[in-house]
């Protein structure tokens, strides 16, 4: 049986965990897949089986057995516990992450990065939004915070947990890596939570394996890879971005390893530490709107809306939804819509339902990026979306382009002057 370190992640499912740096066995991916506390069975979430696991949560699963040999042992060392507090109503949290917008500012990098030629945002656009840079000193934001707004206890907001000072006392802070602070707006334009694009994503290991003994893993950023097998370290050398190595022990191929980009976006969160939150449970679905509504739309008003688009990451779909009003007419506006839904993940459309029925909505464009063409976990949640839509009495239409020559997502067909194809599921 094999033995990691640091791999797994306390869930809030009693005895099962995360795989967030272990491959998962079933479908050799790392995170979102849970193994349970014996070593023996799997909860992927891309691989099905005739079993559910969790068939009806934001992302489901299915159960698989693991056979003798492929069997996992599972100790305290594995995993990371997973604790949070509470988190605030959505009301609570927007009061107190407008005050840390207040209390942070755009760095020049950050600036330059959402303007640019791959963005294209204009300052207006930049200003309304409220894009800004995860603080340099979060402790000083915390008490600025505290003095504006004249709360002492952050309890419950992900991102804010109680420090240690060096005198033995306590203080709040904020828990975040270096990049741009991107807030998630609920229906009734209330900011529940925040993605950071962090600036230098980690690179991390993508292992296929044909035996559960091999591992691999960023010996040291960014590029050098240590392989190892039963603890035998079969190779330690640098790899190229995207570099794919055959692994051979005693003239055996035992698996892949290919060196990649690590994730980009995370959520602010606080969880694991002193009185810090989870940013999920659940996870925010942002909703854009062009930002020349934006700046007049009231907190606290639901936003009505029959025509809905539905993407993943609020970035991409605040950029596209104002491109949009720019490139139709207002008759065609008025059927394909001027509000976005940004997912926290492919696989969470369900987390969308409810917010399409708070808002009336009778039509949604599915805008996902063109990758689901050929990603098969990506065509598989995409099935699965259509027809829980269409179970729901939606009209359903699929945005399609070129994504070789437009770019993959719908943010990059739109700043190239292009429009998608929408054609409707029946």
């Amino acid at each position: 049986m094999s033995k990691t370190r640091n791999t797994l992640r306390a869930t809030s499912i009693k005895g099962w965990f995360e795989m967030t740096r272990e491959t998962c066995p079933i479908c050799s991916h790392t995170g979102g897949c849970m193994i349970n506390t014996n070593g023996d069975a799997v909860a992927c979430i891309r691989i099905e089986s005739e079993k559910p696991f969790s068939k009806n949560s934001a992302c489901p699963s299915w159960l698989h057995w693991l056979k003798r040999n492929e069997k996992k042992q599972i100790t305290t060392e594995n995993i990371q516990q997973e604790n949070s507090e509470k988190k605030l109503s959505s009301d609570s949290l927007d009061t107190i992450y407008r005050s840390l917008l207040v209390n942070t500012e755009l760095s020049n990098d950050h600036y330059n990065h959402l303007s640019g030629k791959d963005r294209g945002l204009s300052d207006e656009q930049i200003r309304i939004r409220e894009y800004k840079s995860f603080p340099e000193k979060p402790w000083n934001c915390a008490r600025l915070i505290e003095k504006s707004i004249g709360l002492k206890d952050f309890t419950g907001v992900p991102g804010f947990y109680l420090a240690k000072g060096r005198n033995g006392g306590s203080y709040w802070n904020v828990s975040g890596p270096k990049g741009i602070l991107i807030p998630f707006r609920n229906n009734k334009n209330e900011i529940e939570g925040f993605q950071i694009r962090i600036d230098n994503p980690p690179n991390e290991i993508k292992l296929k394996k044909r035996d559960e003994l091999l591992h691999a893993e960023v010996k040291r950023q960014p590029n050098i890879v240590q392989v190892s097998y039963e603890g035998e370290i079969l190779m330690e050398k640098e790899f190229t971005l995207d570099e794919n190595v055959t692994i051979y022990h005693e003239n055996n191929i035992i698996g892949w390893v290919t060196l990649t980009k690590g994730q980009r976006y995370f959520w602010l969160s606080s969880a694991n530490k002193p009185k810090g939150t989870i940013s999920g449970l659940p996870a925010p679905v942002h909703v854009s709107v062009p930002s020349s509504e934006l700046k007049d739309w009231s907190v606290g008003e639901l936003r009505r809306a029959k025509s809905v688009w539905l993407g993943e990451g609020p970035l991409k779909q605040d950029i596209a939804i104002d491109k949009i009003v720019q490139v139709y007419d207002k008759e065609e506006l008025s059927d394909v819509g001027t509000t976005m839904l940004g997912l926290p993940g492919v696989g969470s459309w369900r987390l969308a339902i409810p917010i399409l029925k708070e808002m009336g909505a009778e039509r949604v464009n599915i805008c996902y990026d063109m990758d689901s063409v050929s990603n098969v976990y990506v065509q598989k949640h995409l099935k699965e979306c259509i027809k829980g839509l269409r179970n729901e009495g939606l009209q359903v239409y699929i945005s399609l382009w070129d994504g070789k020559k437009d770019g993959k997502g719908i943010d990059d067909l739109l700043i190239n002057k292009s429009f998608p194809e929408l054609r409707r599921l029946v």
